[in-house]
């Protein structure tokens, strides 16, 4: 696979544009397993793979933005994996890296492009998603787009039907199925990724929203 091109042959795949233009998490998926597949049997330099990915960063972020959403709601995205792409040591990680930063790009580009008739809203909408595995507080978000608490709960409520931590959780736990789905991160760890207090509480949570636990759904959704 790398006899060609001292980097990854994807870039000069037409099919990755193809799923990126119509926001194919599962084909980007499978896509990339296979990738990782055939990187395992060429035990692939660990160099270039970490190259390859700050390049592909670079590539989900611009198609990101290309799509609709602000760049400066990108920054905390993108500086997470540059970082993490940078101090990872072995492929299997770099590989899982990978397939998260897909579901995160992926995500925003679904979720985070204008979904209401209120610009303030849509702005705060594409806020959250960026800042799915932060802990958000009602007044931070305020603050950022210069609006009162009071104000941002009632017309958030108003447009949404719900409240912005109620809307917040939804985007967490559908974050959450994604990495049931896709990773074998266990679930402890997705749900300090996404800053639940604690596992009972991401379990409580995910039960409410989708009727189910998350075991349950990872199991039933092989």
């Amino acid at each position: 696979m790398y006899d060609s091109f001292d980097s990854d042959i994807y870039f000069f795949s037409s099919e990755v544009t193809f799923l990126l233009e119509k926001k194919d998490l599962n084909g980007l998926i499978e896509l990339t397993k296979k990738k990782h597949q055939e990187e395992l049997k060429e035990n692939i330099d660990i160099q270039v793979k970490r190259d390859d990915l700050m390049m592909w960063n670079i590539v989900f972020a611009r198609e990101t933005i290309r799509n609709g959403s602000l760049k400066k709601y990108l920054h905390p995205v993108y500086n997470k994996y540059y970082t993490s792409i940078k101090s990872c040591d072995t492929l299997q990680k770099l590989q899982t890296i990978e397939l998260d930063m897909i579901n995160s790009y992926i995500d925003i580009l679904i979720n985070g492009i204008e979904l209401t008739d209120n610009l303030i809203i849509n702005k705060v909408i594409g806020y959250l998603h960026v800042h799915t595995e932060n802990q958000v507080k009602l007044k931070e978000v305020a603050d950022r787009f210069n609006i009162s608490v009071g104000y941002l709960s009632t017309i958030f409520k108003k447009v949404t039907g719900m409240s912005v931590m109620q809307y917040l959780k939804r985007i967490k736990i559908e974050r959450a199925k994604t990495l049931l789905t896709t990773t074998d991160m266990s679930l402890i760890e997705i749900s300090t990724l996404l800053c639940f207090c604690n596992q009972g509480n991401f379990t409580k949570t995910f039960k409410r929203i989708t009727g189910m636990t998350p075991t349950e759904y990872r199991n039933t959704n092989p």
